[in-house]
């Protein structure tokens, strides 16, 4: 009896959940989207269409590229996490209370708030969060009561009692709230408080508004479903008796006739809109893949029109397609007998009687739609019966083809076998594998398989017929004496009549053939849909291209002009008339199936069936025609050389990525990808082209691709056209770019480049010029000096004779004044020449500038004394003024000099007889200035700008028949702008001019230096005449007549000799060793810097003295033979007596540079100071030096072990000590020993014994004679 109770109860709660069976189909979101998403907590859409879904592990948003946000938690304390989106906003909160929001320009989440922290607590729950009228306005929902919350700062609103469990906004001023203290509707602006209800007796853990029933639905955790009136106020239970008190977490509006209630444990129940009853429960089930996944249901969203995503705990997200008229989709489902055996079929077909027969790799099914009811066969009874083709005969029996086993003919009203033709029968000619079956419109069956021939059985006679074709996978009639068939990649026809066979297409696999008004229509796998011309045998292929979904199309079926094509990436429809193709926002159902071949068919009630791999499914085409699909192109990313724009602050704009219309770049920003996303399409078909203008002639072909990839773009205007199609264009979008060019491609570069080309191009073409003028210049200034070297080298063979006849005795006074104004005019013509030299070579840039402090005012006081004699001749007072007295500057005096000579003579020479020249020096911190003013003849003003021309002379001025160069003045400017100064002139013609020169003062680094140097000393009369007369002078002169002339005056005072150039005479040098060269510096061959040069760095000539003379009058000439070593310099023309006397004087120096060195030697020979500027004599002298030292007590130390021990013969030792000490070598010693005698004798520590042994004499009284007559006293006399 127990027992029987128990099953009757049983059977009770099985009828009763029956009347809730569901026929719902819930799809997997991981296989649709290709990811797997583990413990669901929330999910939620955005304004782009996407989908997010809350995790533990992460956020996912759903789409064609899936991805998964990681979320930046500071806490692993995580219950739950849920979404919430309004207004464009994306947050994500904890139970805890982190609140992280979608940074969509950035593409990832950022934490916003910890409630934690801002509420300084220590624990709180955060249960539920809404986006006020303001993107940073939150409302929170806690276990502490209702917060408000304005760019992070959280206020707490007074007045809601308890735990806040779920609010939900009721327009966009309105919130209603749901605690443990009753339901409040909150006004957002000013926070008025209307308390709905105050005593609910429940904790609300879900509120959800129906503004249509004007009812406030609330769940509970353990309570069950409850509502409140809108306008009563009252709070009642659900009337449902058997309603779940279990975890009510999501309640869903899903039509006007229903409500999802989500129920954790208990899947999803499905209400009445009033809720009154119960219409569906959906709930899993094990044995139905079309179930939903998992029954603890967390979170529900409903997607208008037809869909509801559903999150569960265990089974992930589900997608719910809502009853659609427009499609039925049937699938296996396992142990349950009303459904189809199996959900691969390879053929559809319906009956006379409405019913629906489809072969299965599993059996054979058939749907009654009167009955709503699955009948199978042959999958229980067989095993692996696979059911290939059906068709109904003119009897209205079903022939059934099957994959070897034959052909099965079954009794269309009771299903039982009537016959089974099989190869082993010889019906079938072997062929068990029948693939097709077709009935023509003669009511004969035609049979078509992988093995043997096509097999016709005839309905009147009953008779079977063989055919020659194998192996054929379909065919079509085109006539009633024609068949069409696909046969080894091959679309053959068939002459019913004549069993003729011809070949009308080759290389394709075709799957499906549909025959039209003279045309046939093929499915190929890989090349699209091809439509074949009876007629004109002419071939048309449309597909991806024309905008297919696919090129692999398996099933074509016709309906009022329109070809429907099954294809293994969804349905689409072809247009035959404008050869257009259209898909549609099919739900999940339809959407990305795999069609099989051959498996599609037109019912009777205007619908189609296709086989798919995933069961069954009805379509309502005729509906669906109006249809159209819909989307948009969502920018997911830009990369730049694979970097994407979000990890570039510099260049990532401030709008999201999605909103960017404009794009500048930099030029080696030129590698752009963009990565592209459908939105709003529920289609998987979605393909895109593009065109960059500027950059593609054309458009791209279709593709499913999402990425858009160009590389080395040019600097340039660019516009990015892109286009969705599915096939139909339903978006488009344009983003123009620009990609800056580089600097060096800048129209400003570019001008400034041809600028700087231009430039160079004038630079150089003016160094070009300028060098040929350098080089005239050069050849000019040579030839300059070449004159100025004949010139003076003549004048000093006129000078120098007339001083010498000047000097005589025997002429008188007027003779004497006739020889002094040949001289005046002598020393005229050389300044002349001097002049122009500097000035061509201050032209050339070879003028030299050697400032040094000098006292400037004494400087200029010389030179005026020098003009008082010219200046009384003509009766012109000279008058000059200065202050300071004393004004120390750096300046280069002898270009001074030349300055205030010029000045002066050409005041003098143009100033009026008894007139006056006024002279005035200033000078202060800055500068110095220095003004002459004459009266004078004048300049006329049209000559003032030329005034300072090289050769120019005022017309006055050539009329006045005064001489003059034209150099002066144009010198004297360009010696003073060597001083980095400038010179003014002011004048009127007959009344005078006044010239004043301005210069910075500056200092150099040297002790001022006096004004005049003193003279050299004059030769000593003392010196023994016949000591002279024995030394040897070589002259070197390349002009005959003035070396004749030189050896003549020279001769009477020295041995001289004579060389023409310089080779000829280093010859001599190195044989004769001469006591004193005379050289002059202009001379073929050899010049006289390189004979100096040579004299001075060869040890065994290092000695002799040279003095150079030279035509060049430069400072900078003679201090590069000074630094060569020569020991005097003299400018031609000069006189032979000064000559003579710098003989004298070097002659005198080497005496006492001998005196010196001997005096100066000391306990350590280095201690003496030898005085000699040549490196190789010091060193000489010291050697001997330390010699002699180290043999002071060697009585027997002679000239030969002196010269061996220096390393060179005597008769060389002899002249280099006579040379630079004027003392022989016996004398060199004695005068050592002496000195070094004197000094023992003031020590007074040795007696003049030991002194005289100490200094290397063996006798007393021969010391004492020597050193008598060595210092005029005896040793004893010293001591006394």
């Amino acid at each position: 009896m127990k027992h029987f109770l128990v099953a009757i109860i049983f059977m009770l709660m099985s009828s009763a959940m029956k009347i809730y069976a569901s026929d719902m189909r819930f799809y997997n979101a991981d296989n649709t989207y290709g990811i797997t998403i583990r413990e669901p907590s929330s999910i939620c859409k955005d304004d782009d269409g996407f989908m997010w879904v809350a995790t533990k592990s992460g956020i996912y948003r759903l789409s064609d590229e899936s991805k998964c946000y990681n979320v930046p938690y500071t806490t692993v304390n995580i219950v739950s996490v849920e979404l919430v989106h309004r207004k464009g906003e994306l947050y994500v909160f904890t139970n805890h209370g982190e609140i992280f929001r979608y940074n969509k320009r950035l593409d990832r989440f950022e934490h916003y708030l910890n409630l934690l922290s801002a509420l300084n607590t220590e624990a709180i729950y955060l249960a539920d969060i809404k986006i006020g009228g303001d993107k940073d306005i939150l409302w929170l929902a806690t276990s502490a009561g209702l917060y408000h919350c304005v760019n992070g700062k959280c206020t707490r609103i007074p007045g809601v009692e308890g735990a806040v469990g779920n609010m939900t906004m009721d327009g966009c001023k309105h919130l209603i709230v749901a605690s443990t203290g009753g339901v409040y509707r909150i006004n957002t602006e000013n926070y008025d408080r209307e308390v709905w209800n105050d005593n609910p007796g429940v904790f609300p853990t879900l509120i959800k508004l129906d503004k249509a029933m004007n009812r406030l639905w609330i769940g509970t955790m353990s309570d069950g479903l409850y509502y409140l009136d809108c306008d009563t106020k009252e709070l009642k239970a659900s009337p449902i008796e058997r309603f779940p008190h279990q975890y009510v977490r999501d309640i869903e509006i899903v039509s006007d006739s229903a409500i999802w209630c989500g129920i954790d444990g208990r899947g999803i129940w499905q209400l009445s809109r009033d809720g009154s009853r119960v219409t569906e429960i959906f709930q899993e089930d094990k044995d139905n893949p079309m179930s939903i996944a998992g029954n603890g249901v967390l979170d529900m969203y409903y997607d208008s029109p037809d869909r509801v995503w559903v999150c569960s705990f265990t089974g992930g997200v589900s997608i719910a397609e809502l009853n659609s008229p427009l499609i039925t989709h049937f699938r296996h489902r396992v142990n349950d007998p009303n459904s189809p055996t199996n959900d691969y079929i390879y053929d559809v077909a319906e009956d006379s009687k409405g019913r629906i027969w489809i072969g299965t790799n599993g059996g054979l099914s058939h749907w009654n739609p009167d009955t709503e009811k699955w009948t199978n066969r042959f999958g229980h009874e067989y095993e692996s019966f696979i059911v290939r083709s059906v068709c109904e005969d003119s009897k209205g029996d079903i022939w059934v083809g099957t994959y070897s086993n034959g052909v099965y003919v079954l009794d269309g009203n009771t299903q039982r076998i009537k016959a089974h033709h099989t190869d082993r029968q010889g019906i079938l000619s072997k062929n068990g594998f029948v693939f097709d079956i077709l009935r023509d419109s003669n009511g004969d069956m035609w049979m078509a398989g992988m093995i043997g021939a096509i097999i016709k059985y005839d309905h009147v006679t009953g008779q079977f017929d063989e055919y020659p074709v194998r192996p054929v996978s379909t065919i079509a009639e085109l006539d009633d004496s024609t068949l069409i068939m696909a046969s080894n990649n091959q679309l053959l026809s068939l002459d019913k009549n004549t069993k003729e066979i011809k070949e009308l297409l080759t290389d394709n696999m075709i799957q499906d053939i549909e025959v039209t008004e003279g045309k046939i229509w093929v499915a190929s796998n890989g090349n699209g849909l091809i439509c074949y011309d009876i007629a004109s045998q002419a071939t048309e292929t449309f597909n991806l291209k024309h905008g297919s979904v696919s090129d692999n199309i398996n099933s074509i079926l016709y309906h009022n002009g329109n070809l429907w094509l099954g294809t293994d990436n969804g349905l689409c429809r072809f247009n035959i008339a404008d050869k257009s193709v259209a898909s549609f926002d099919f739900p999940e159902t339809a959407g990305k199936i795999d069609y099989t071949s051959d498996a599609s068919v037109k019912l009777s009630n205007g619908t189609s069936a296709w086989g798919t791999s995933e069961g069954l499914i009805i379509l309502d085409t005729e509906s669906m025609t109006s249809r159209t699909p819909s989307g948009r192109i969502y920018l997911q990313d830009i990369l730049l050389s694979s970097r994407s724009m979000r990890d570039m602050p510099d260049i990532m704009p401030e709008m999201p990525l999605d909103e960017i219309t404009d794009l500048t770049l930099q030029h080696d920003q030129n590698n752009i990808t963009f990565s592209l996303q459908p939105l709003g399409s529920r289609s998987h078909t979605s393909l895109f082209s593009w065109k960059m203008e500027g950059f593609d002639d054309d458009w791209s072909e279709l593709s499913d691709l999402s990425i858009i990839n160009y590389t080395n773009l040019n600097p340039g205007n660019y516009t990015l056209y892109i286009r969705l199609y599915n096939p139909d264009l339903i978006s488009e979008r344009k983003i123009s770019i620009h990609i800056k060019p580089p600097f060096w491609a800048t129209w400003w570069f570019k001008t400034a480049y041809v600028m700087l080309i231009a430039t160079l191009l004038y630079l150089l073409l003016r160094f070009y010029i300028n060098r040929i003028n350098r080089r005239h210049a050069e050849h000019k200034l040579q030839f300059f000096i070449n004159t100025a070297h004949d010139l003076r080298t003549a004048l000093t063979l006129i000078k120098a004779p007339i001083e010498e006849i000047k000097r005589s005795p025997n002429i008188n006074e007027e003779e004497k004044q006739y020889l002094q104004l040949a001289i005046d005019q002598m020393q005229r013509l050389t300044m002349v020449t001097t002049q122009l030299m500097d000035l061509q070579k201050i032209d050339l840039g070879k003028g030299q500038f050697h400032p040094m402090n000098y006292d400037i005012v004494p400087l200029i006081s010389s030179r005026i004394s020098m003009f008082e004699s010219i200046a009384e001749k003509r009766n012109i007072t000279l008058t000059y003024s200065y202050k300071p007295e004393s004004y120390v500057t750096a300046v280069d005096a002898g270009k001074i000099e030349r300055i205030v000579d010029n000045l002066l003579s050409n005041a003098i020479k143009y100033s009026h007889e008894y007139s006056s020249v006024d002279i005035n020096f200033t000078a202060n911190d800055n500068e110095w200035r220095l003004s002459i003013v004459d009266h004078g003849i004048g300049i006329d003003k049209k000559s003032l700008d030329n005034l300072f021309k090289e050769f120019f002379r005022s017309e006055n001025a050539v009329n006045s028949r005064i001489s003059g160069s034209g150099i002066g003045l144009a010198l004297t400017k360009k010696l003073v702008e060597l001083h980095d100064g400038k010179i003014i002139v002011e004048s009127r013609e007959d009344e005078g001019s006044r010239f004043e020169i301005v210069i910075p003062h500056r200092l150099c680094d040297s002790a001022p230096l006096p004004v005049n140097a003193e003279e050299p000393e004059s030769a000593d009369k003392s010196i023994d005449n016949e000591e002279i007369k024995n030394m040897r002078i070589l002259v070197c002169e390349d002009n005959d007549d003035l070396r004749r002339f030189m050896k003549r005056p020279l001769g009477r005072h020295f041995n001289v000799a004579t060389a023409s150039n310089g080779v000829d005479a280093w010859e001599y040098i190195k044989k004769e060793l001469p006591d004193l060269i005379v050289s002059d510096i202009m001379m073929p061959g050899m010049d006289g810097f390189e004979l100096c040069r040579l004299v001075k760095s060869t040890f065994e000539t290092s000695h002799i003295p040279i003095i150079l003379l030279s035509a060049l009058s430069d400072q900078s000439d003679e201090l590069h033979g000074l630094g060569l070593g020569a020991d005097d310099y003299m400018t031609k023309p000069f006189d032979m007596k000064t000559l003579t006397q710098r003989i004298m004087s070097i002659i005198l120096n080497r005496r006492a540079l001998g005196s010196r060195v001997i005096s100066e030697v000391g306990e350590t020979v280095e201690e003496a100071d030898t005085k000699e500027s040549n490196e190789l004599n010091d060193a000489f002298v010291r050697q001997a030096l330390k010699i002699v030292v180290n043999h002071l007590e060697d009585s027997d130390f002679s000239k030969e072990e002196f010269a061996r021990e220096m390393g060179v013969s005597t008769s060389l030792l002899f002249k280099k000590i006579k040379a630079l000490t004027d003392m022989t070598v016996v004398d060199f010693i004695r005068s050592i020993r002496m000195d070094h005698a004197m000094k023992l004798l003031n020590d007074r520590q040795y007696s003049i014994g030991e002194i005289a042994y100490k200094c290397g004499f063996s006798s007393i009284s021969y010391f004492s004679t020597v050193f008598k007559k060595h210092f005029g006293k005896s040793p004893t006399d010293f001591r006394a």
